[in-house]
């Protein structure tokens, strides 16, 4: 296939990525009230679709891994997920909706590291530029959630989960757009498949183990953002309108982050760039911990472009350079499951009470969270400057 013809496909896919995500974050908690759960049954459903990740999103990728075919998991993963939501508009009560919600993050959990995975690596065999594809998926988000938002001012709130289930059968119908990447066997060479023991043997390298904590401390510093920022704003006196405009600044920089990442590699080492990030971390949540004035607060805003967007792009490349082949996909879901699940989820538990005792000042505890993945960067860093993790025989990364 032709580069121009693959990177056409590759951000038309994109295009679609987070379209889901920018209905269902914004939407499902007032779809769960409107079915008149109470606001601990609410954090529930969210919190055990968060941790679900932590399993669901490692055990999809493992099986893009094994069977090497990434692309017929993210055409049948998001018509699940789908399917699951249009379930969920059926259901009443809270244990069949927390199943239902739970089954669907299981089929999602997978699709973005997926996704991330075969997108970098046809790119990078084509000679494209992976972000220029990656932002797509960002400007996805925010159109999902202004769609949705305008959709939900004229229809009624019962209705949000039908757009969450059209959101991501768009998705998966999108991915068909993608080439089915057969592994070919070179003269010489086997095709790998990779095995559970192999994924666990990653574990063996203290490199990977460092730097896997120190990435899911980071991108878990924005818990206070994502589950009390806006709360917190409108005690500040910032009306809903700003405070969307607020939330918009932050997905555009790093839109144009995106945009421009490609020059950032090979010139930086991808660990430098997650260092960066990290130490941005430090002084965006220590300014916003001390409500700082709007006019302030929005620039504040722009450096989601490092804080969240520079440290998963340099988190990527790492995987990329660092990790065997066979193991990719599911090295990202690890990524994933601890990130975006376990850490993410035990940083929002945390951030509840703290916020409840501290109101603005708990971003303190997230420049902390920050301060120490820069530690941990750091330490990554002296121990593996510029050699990546080398493969033994049995796809496993060595220290």
């Amino acid at each position: 296939m032709q580069p121009q013809a693959l990177n056409f496909r590759l951000c038309f896919f994109m295009a679609f990525l987070f379209l889901g995500l920018g209905v269902q974050l914004p939407f499902l908690p007032l779809w769960l009230a409107d079915r008149g759960l109470s606001t601990g049954e609410i954090a529930a459903v969210l919190s055990g679709q968060i941790l679900i990740r932590a399993f669901g999103a490692p055990l999809g990728t493992f099986l893009a891994d094994r069977h090497n075919r990434p692309v017929p998991l993210v055409r049948l993963l998001p018509l699940l997920c789908a399917a699951s939501y249009l379930v969920l508009s059926f259901m009443q009560g809270f244990e069949a909706i927390f199943l239902v919600a739970v089954l669907a993050a299981v089929f999602l959990s997978p699709v973005g590291p997926i996704a991330e995975n075969f997108a970098m690596v046809e790119s990078a065999k084509a000679g494209l530029d992976y972000g220029r594809q990656r932002l797509w998926a960002s400007v996805s988000f925010i159109v999902g959630t202004l769609l949705s938002g305008f959709a939900l001012e004229v229809m009624a709130t019962s209705t949000a989960v039908l757009l969450i289930a059209v959101s991501y059968a768009a998705l998966g119908l999108a991915g068909f757009v993608l080439p089915d990447v057969k592994p070919q066997k070179t003269a010489g060479q086997k095709i790998v498949h990779a095995r559970p023991g192999d994924v666990l043997r990653l574990f063996g390298s203290r490199v990977f183990v460092i730097f896997l904590i120190a990435v899911s401390i980071a991108q878990a510093s924005h818990a206070m953002l994502y589950g009390f920022g806006s709360l917190h704003w409108e005690q500040l006196g910032i009306s809903k309108g700003m405070i969307g405009i607020l939330w918009g600044i932050g997905v555009c920089a790093e839109v144009v982050f995106f945009f421009f990442s490609g020059r950032l590699i090979p010139r930086f080492a991808p660990i430098l760039l997650i260092l960066i990030g990290c130490l941005l971390g430090v002084l965006r949540w220590t300014a916003t911990a001390f409500d700082p004035a709007l006019w302030l607060l929005a620039p504040l805003q722009t450096l989601h472009a490092a804080t969240f967007a520079l440290t998963h792009f340099g988190t990527l490349h790492f995987l990329m350079q660092n990790v065997p082949v066979a193991l990719r996909n599911s090295a990202q879901g690890l990524y994933t499951a601890c990130s975006a699940g376990l850490f993410l989820m035990l940083a929002t538990v945390a951030a509840g009470p703290l916020f409840d005792a501290f109101a603005g000042r708990a971003y303190l505890a997230m420049a902390a969270m920050s301060l120490i993945a820069s530690g941990l960067a750091f330490a990554v860093m002296r121990l593996s400057p510029r050699a990546p993790v080398a493969g033994d025989a049995s796809g496993s990364p060595q220290n």
